[in-house]
């Protein structure tokens, strides 16, 4: 198996979690690669001290997370840099009520990746008609992590070039349109959305959580371990322009 967490925080997790050996017992059960998402300028040394060729970059400026210090300059540093690999999770959410505010820091960094020809992950939560009218503008590869909503919804953002991440939230009963609706699309990847504050208690290795989703879309889609890697790797290869694991 070689499953990638399309997804995850590692620079906030390794703020409570020593995570070489997380890491390396991951790659063991066959989690080969990361996405990890700098969210926070304190996150920024963690990875620079921390290379792993596992592992790729992603920062932005998060739509509603109040710890979120980072500014768009913060981004371009980044990019100009050459040290991300996405630009994101940036995006709407209707838990902000600066909707034209979001509009424009998500103008903004997408232009950003736009210029450096990098792919975007974004954050959707509502306001998916808006988010399509905007992002429709740029010729860029998007990633739509985490989403939840509605199926029209999906099928609105779906019209991108874009791929979608699958999460515990929607294998849940009530999103089992959903999950149909993103398997049947065919442009998926698997996510933990791991930080620091979703470890749970006496929770050995968090990143082990990617295996248990893996399983159950496997059961529940009833498509074998192999079609799913094979989507993933064609999704990772189409998004990336690479397949670096």
């Amino acid at each position: 198996m070689n499953l990638i967490d399309a997804h995850c925080h590692l620079a906030n997790l390794a703020q409570t979690h020593d995570l070489s050996p997380l890491i390396s017992e991951a790659n063991s059960h066959g989690i080969k690669g990361f996405i990890s998402s700098i969210l926070m300028l304190s996150e920024i040394d963690w990875h620079k001290n921390n290379p792993d060729r596992g592992i790729l970059i992603q920062a932005g400026v998060h739509p509603s997370f109040d710890e979120c210090d980072l500014a768009v300059e913060d981004i371009s540093s980044l990019v100009q840099t050459n040290t991300l690999d996405l630009v994101g999770e940036i995006g709407i959410d209707r838990s902000n009520p600066d909707l034209e505010g979001q509009q424009i820091l998500l103008t903004e960094q997408c232009r950003l990746a736009a210029d450096a020809e990098l792919p975007v992950s974004l954050h959707i939560v509502g306001h998916q008609a808006n988010a399509y009218s905007l992002l429709k503008q740029f010729p860029l590869r998007y990633m739509v992590h985490g989403y939840a909503g509605s199926v029209e919804g999906f099928e609105l953002l779906a019209r991108l070039d874009t791929c979608f991440t699958i999460c515990s939230r929607i294998l849940k009963d009530d999103k089992r349109e959903l999950l149909e609706a993103i398997i049947d699309d065919g442009r998926y990847l698997f996510e933990t959305d791991i930080t620091q504050y979703y470890v749970k208690p006496n929770e050995a290795n968090p990143l082990l959580r990617l295996i248990e989703l893996f399983q159950r879309v496997k059961q529940i889609s009833g498509k074998t371990e192999s079609e799913l890697i094979n989507t993933q790797n064609e999704t990772l290869l189409h998004l990336l322009g690479r397949f670096p694991w």
